[in-house]
C-alpha cells in the first residue's frame, strides 16, 4: 500500500501547477486520470520500483495513447496519439504518474518555450515579484529558456521532481540552468527516441529533468535499455547505474578541462566569476585538477548546427501537410486551388514565421547548387567538432569538461518580444554536445545578483554517462544550493 505521504502527492503537484497557472507550465492535463491512477496504485501490491507512485510531467512533444500532443502548435493543436512513447511507458511501467504535458517552443524550435499556448514563466520571477497577472506578466515574468522551458519550471518550482524533456541543441541543459535544477542529457543512443516526436534525428535525445542526481539515476535505470522500435538505439543489455551514495565512495582524482572557446566576450563578469569560483573551491579540496584545454571547431559549430538542423528540419516537417493528420485549411478554391496551393495555405495558417522560416532554410541549403557547399561543409565541421572533443578525452587525459550553459541572467517576455531571435550566442556552449552526442549535465551552482540561478554543465566521453553523474554527485557534494520551492511559498 502506498504511505499518506506518497498519496498526497499527486494532489499536491496538482494545486500547485493551479495555484501557479501564471507560469504556464502545461499545454494539458491529466489531472483526472493522474487521481485515478493513483488510486488503483494504492490498492494494488506495491512494486520494487523507487519511482513507485511518484508524480511526473513529460513535455508535449512525447506521444502518451489518446492524450493530445500538441508540439505547442496549432498544427497539431487536436492530435491524439495513438500510440505512447518508450521511456514514457518504462515510466509508467515503474508506477510514475503522469499528471500533465508540458509547454514548450513550437516544435521544440526556440529558446523561451514560447509556443501557441504562450510563453513560460521562469519561476523565480514570481520569488522576485508578487501580484503578477495577465496584464503584468509580460514585464514580470523572466524567460524559462528552452524549448523545455514547462519542465524545467515545475520541476524547479518544486512542483513535480521529475520531468522529461528533449534536447536538439540545448533545449533540457538551457532552462535547466536558467530554472535552477538537473538538466541531463545523455549520450546519443543511451535512451529510445521512439514516440518522440521528431525535430533533428541526428541530434535529438530525450532529456531528464530533476532536484537531485539520486532522481537522475532513478530514472534513467527505469528508462534505458534497448528497444526494437529505434534504430539509432545502443542495442547492448544496458547496465544499471549505482545510487550516487555508491558513487561517492570511488575516490579517484579528477582532472576537469576547461575550454579556452567557451570563455566568450559576452559571458557576462558574474557568470565568469562563478566558474572561476567553482574551480578555486574544488581546487582546494585536492579531490579535482584543472587544464585549460583547446576545441578549435568550436567556433564554427553554430554555423554548422544551424545549417544541418535545418536541413533535417524540412525533411522531418514535410509530413505536415494537413491531409493525414494534423491543422487542414477550410480556405479551399476546389476549382482552382493544387496540392500545393492547399499545403500552403495549411502552413501558414498553423506553423509560427519561425517554424516555416527553418523549413524554407533547410530547403534552400539542400538545393543541389547549395548541397556541398552548405550541407556537405558542415558535415565536415560536425566531424571536426567530434574530433576535438575525442583529443580532448583521450589525449590531453581529462574526465570531462566544465563549460557555462547561459552567458547572462534571463531577460522579460516583453524584451524576448521585441527580439527576433531564433540562435543566440550561448547555442554555442551547448551545440557542441549534441553535434557530437556526448552526455552533458547542467547543474545549479548559485544565485546571481538579480536573484536567478546560474548553471554551469559538465560534458563527458561518450557513453561514459555514470562517470559523469559520479563527478557531478562529487562536485555538487561540496556546496549546497538554495533551491526553489514555491509550493511552501504563501
Amino acid at each position: 500500500m502506498l504511505s499518506n505521504k506518497t498519496c498526497s502527492a499527486v494532489r499536491t503537484a496538482i494545486n500547485a501547477l493551479q495555484h501557479y497557472k501564471v507560469l504556464n507550465t502545461l499545454t494539458n492535463d491529466c489531472f483526472d486520470k493522474a487521481l485515478e491512477t493513483e488510486q488503483q496504485l494504492s490498492n494494488e501490491q506495491k512494486n520494487n520500483s523507487p519511482l513507485y507512485g511518484r508524480p511526473i510531467l513529460i513535455k508535449d512533444n512525447y506521444c502518451l495513447q489518446d492524450t493530445y500532443t500538441t508540439c505547442a502548435s496549432k498544427m497539431l493543436a487536436n492530435f491524439r496519439a495513438p500510440y505512447t512513447s518508450t521511456i514514457v511507458q518504462r515510466l509508467i511501467d515503474s508506477g510514475c504518474i503522469i499528471v500533465g504535458k508540458t509547454n514548450m517552443d513550437e516544435f521544440s524550435m526556440g529558446v523561451a518555450s514560447w509556443g501557441v499556448f504562450g510563453p513560460v514563466g521562469n519561476p523565480w520571477s514570481v520569488k522576485k515579484a508578487t501580484n503578477i497577472d495577465e496584464q503584468n506578466s509580460k514585464k514580470l515574468l523572466h524567460v524559462a529558456g528552452g524549448s523545455s522551458g514547462g519542465s524545467a519550471a515545475a520541476v524547479a518550482a518544486n512542483f513535480v521532481s521529475i520531468a522529461l524533456g528533449s534536447d536538439t541543441g540545448g533545449s533540457v541543459r538551457n532552462p535547466a540552468a536558467r530554472c535552477g535544477c538537473y538538466g541531463f542529457k545523455p549520450s546519443y543512443g543511451l535512451l529510445s527516441r521512439y514516440g518522440m516526436i521528431a525535430l533533428v534525428n541526428s541530434f535529438d535525445s530525450p532529456g531528464i529533468f530533476t532536484r537531485s542526481i539520486d532522481d537522475l539515476i532513478l530514472t534513467i535505470n527505469a528508462i534505458a535499455g534497448p528497444d526494437g522500435e529505434d534504430a539509432t538505439l545502443l542495442s547492448k543489455p544496458f547496465e544499471q547505474f549505482q545510487t550516487s551514495t555508491e558513487l561517492l565512495k570511488e575516490k579517484k582524482k579528477i582532472t576537469i578541462g576547461l575550454p579556452d572557446e567557451y570563455d566568450i566576450n559576452k559571458l557576462s563578469s558574474e557568470y565568469r566569476s562563478c566558474l572561476q569560483h567553482l574551480v578555486s573551491q574544488l581546487t582546494e579540496t585536492g579531490e579535482f585538477t584543472f587544464k585549460r584545454v583547446q576545441l578549435p571547431y568550436t567556433p564554427y559549430s553554430n554555423a554548422a548546427y544551424t545549417i544541418l538542423s535545418s536541413c533535417e528540419i524540412a525533411s522531418n516537417m514535410s509530413r505536415y501537410d494537413g491531409i493525414k493528420y494534423g491543422h487542414h485549411t477550410n480556405n479551399i478554391d476546389e476549382n482552382k486551388d493544387t496540392y500545393e496551393d492547399i499545403l500552403r495555405k495549411t502552413r501558414d495558417e498553423s506553423l509560427s514565421e519561425r517554424v516555416r522560416g527553418r523549413i524554407l532554410a533547410g530547403n534552400y541549403y539542400l538545393l543541389e547548387e547549395n548541397y556541398e557547399k552548405y550541407f556537405v561543409q558542415s558535415q565536415r565541421v560536425r566531424r571536426g567538432v567530434t574530433n576535438d572533443y575525442t583529443k580532448v578525452f583521450e589525449e590531453d587525459k581529462v574526465d570531462c569538461l566544465l563549460a557555462p550553459v547561459v552567458s547572462d541572467d534571463p531577460i522579460t517576455h516583453a524584451e524576448y518580444e521585441q527580439s527576433d531571435t531564433i540562435f543566440t550566442d550561448d547555442d554555442i556552449f551547448t551545440v557542441g554536445a549534441n553535434l557530437a552526442g556526448l552526455p552533458a549535465l547542467s547543474f545549479p551552482v548559485q544565485v546571481s545578483s538579480k536573484g536567478f540561478p546560474i548553471g554551469l554543465q559538465l560534458i563527458g566521453p561518450f557513453l561514459q554517462d555514470q562517470a559523469l553523474l559520479s563527478i557531478a554527485n562529487r562536485i555538487c557534494s561540496t556546496y549546497k544550493f538554495p533551491f526553489l520551492d514555491l509550493t511552501k511559498q504563501d
